[in-house]
């Protein structure tokens, strides 16, 4: 029974993340990716340290100094870069493709894991690699033979940049959970709360004008999206995670929650949306790279 549980759990904050990501999107017409940013770590912060003190843990005893430094460290890379990045990148490409190019995150940090913590990479797991790079070029690629839906290249690179700071910090969280018994949910907390925590400091510093026009965009921004947004994707999409994680397998866990841009293709088809037979294709190819990724 456990095993079902962990497994809806984890299909469903894949499912979460999809909407929310959708959601964020809406959210993008008039917030910029900083702005959508900060809003978000601000009410999410509170939301996470909720779910910390619902979720079971280990406890703050076993934070050393140096896991403290490397988790925020690894949200200031992976949540004040990579999220502004991955809003960027939103406001460009729409939801679809955005979360499409979050696949290349898992391979990229297979490969940070092997040329910086020795972490052994089988061929399976390059063979998986490449897999995915494939589905995801699959679906670039459309849109590039029709002129009219040329995709563009700054939103790739930010899409890109986003899922590079996500292997990176998902690299450095990794070590720190090898280094401390630290509970994703504390590590999550401590990176958001970083990462926002820096981001919040860098505007004072040098673009202190951002605040008040934050608060002039929100009040023609949909405030019950962009909550919305940020309740499925932060809080109740990471509370889902960390249960998938503890009933299931790792492998199994990490496979089912990549499942999102399957849900945003059914998402897209529902709002109306023409998905082609080359979308669909590169999103499966991508998927089932993922899973040999995972799975062995």
């Amino acid at each position: 029974m456990s095993l079902y549980l962990g497994q809806l759990a984890a299909l469903t904050a894949a499912f979460c993340w999809a909407i929310a990501t959708i959601f964020y999107s809406k959210s993008s017409h008039h917030l910029s990716s900083i702005q959508l940013n900060l809003v978000k770590g601000i009410v999410a912060s509170p939301l996470l340290l909720l779910g910390t003190l619902l979720l079971p843990g280990e406890g703050w005893a076993g934070w050393s100094q140096h896991t403290w430094l490397l988790m925020t460290l690894s949200g200031v890379i992976g949540i004040t870069i990579g999220d502004s990045c991955y809003f960027a990148a939103l406001r460009r490409l729409g939801p679809g493709h955005t979360i499409l190019l979050e696949y290349l995150a898992p391979p990229m940090a297979a490969v940070l894991a092997w040329l910086v913590l020795s972490e052994a990479l089988s061929p399976i797991q390059m063979v998986a690699a490449v897999t995915v790079i494939a589905g995801v070029l699959l679906v670039l690629t459309e849109r590039q033979l029709n002129s009219r839906m040329a995709i563009s290249r700054a939103g790739v690179l930010y899409a890109v940049s986003a899922a590079a700071c996500q292997a990176i910090g998902l690299v450095m969280a990794f070590y720190g959970f090898s280094q401390a018994k630290v509970s994703p949910a504390e590590a999550a907390l401590v990176r958001l709360f970083g990462g926002t925590l820096i981001l919040t400091v860098g505007i004072v510093l040098l673009r202190p004008k951002l605040f008040p026009a934050t608060l002039t965009a929100l009040k023609h921004t949909q405030l019950s999206t962009l909550l919305a947004a940020i309740a499925l994707g932060t809080f109740l999409g990471i509370w889902l995670q960390q249960v998938a994680v503890a009933l299931v397998t790792p492998g199994i866990a990490q496979t089912l929650l990549s499942t999102a841009p399957l849900f945003m293709l059914s998402l897209n088809v529902i709002r109306g949306q023409h998905i082609s037979f080359r979308a669909v294709t590169g999103t499966v190819v991508a998927m089932a790279g993922i899973s040999l990724l995972f799975l062995f």
